[in-house]
């Protein structure tokens, strides 16, 4: 007999999150990348993600990274918001992961927008 796995989000994994304090947004649940360490996660109460769009009307190039449909199950080409990045409670998590987790050059790609929306001048 084996036990159950416990499962966890775990770092670059597409969910569909309930975003706080957006109780008006007619895209809830929307999709979020989990940004978060896996191990952190793990353990956690809660996860740090950057939430995705499909549609923005113009990208920042420093803190919008394109993520194209198919990656981590998302189902449209997006834009990874990493001016966004928020901290959220396991609870919101409403289904995941979609996917396998996104490429790691692409992870990459959110960590450099994440500092530069941050201010970090030396990227």
């Amino acid at each position: 007999m084996t036990t159950p796995q416990k499962t966890f989000p775990r770092n670059g994994e597409v969910w569909l999150v309930n975003t706080p304090n957006q109780p008006n947004d007619p895209q809830q649940p929307r999709t979020a990348i989990v940004v978060s360490t896996s191990g952190r996660n793990e353990f956690a109460s809660n996860v740090i993600v950057v939430p995705t769009t499909s549609s923005i009307g113009r990208p920042h190039p420093r803190v919008h990274v394109h993520i194209p449909a198919g990656e981590g199950g998302l189902s449209k080409d997006s834009y990874a918001r990493c001016d966004q990045v928020t901290t959220i409670d396991k609870v919101l998590l409403e289904r995941g992961p979609l996917g396998p987790p996104i490429h790691l050059s692409y992870r990459w790609r959110i960590v450099n927008a994440v500092r530069s929306a941050l201010g970090d001048t030396f990227l």
